[in-house]
């Protein structure tokens, strides 16, 4: 499955659209690594991608600083730390057990469910960052 950036994503916050455009760059690559059933590709692909979701959702939670109150912090990071788990799922798949079939799995299945409630989440932060 390929994951590709479309317009109707974009939230009004520059520094966050650029940033989730990024990672669906990244993301892609993996899939299409996977797609291909190119192991070492895949692995360099899949480290990339981790390295730099964890530090986006890392500054994504720095802001909720900046808008205390304004937003439900407590079901973001609920949502922040279960992508983290899927993300180290699909690591695991790819690097741990070069199991190509089930990171192919995790990236048609679980990765767009979590993409969907990541956006909806990202949504709320950036109406509270832009009001």
């Amino acid at each position: 499955m390929r994951l590709r950036w479309q317009d109707s994503m974009i939230l009004g916050v520059p520094e966050m659209d650029a940033s989730h455009r990024h990672l669906f760059h990244l993301l892609d690559a993996v899939a299409l690594a996977v797609e291909a059933r190119m192991l070492e590709a895949s692995q360099i692909s899949v480290g990339e991608f981790l390295e730099a979701a964890f530090e986006h959702l890392a500054s994504e939670e720095a802001l909720f600083e900046r808008i205390a109150g304004q937003h439900n912090r407590a079901r973001h990071m609920a949502t922040h730390n279960e992508a983290r788990r899927t993300f180290k799922r699909l690591q695991s798949a790819i690097c741990d057990n070069s199991d190509l079939d089930e990171a192919r799995t995790i990236l048609d299945v679980l990765i767009p469910e979590m993409i969907i409630r990541l956006h909806q989440e990202d949504t709320a932060l950036a109406s509270a960052l832009l009001n």
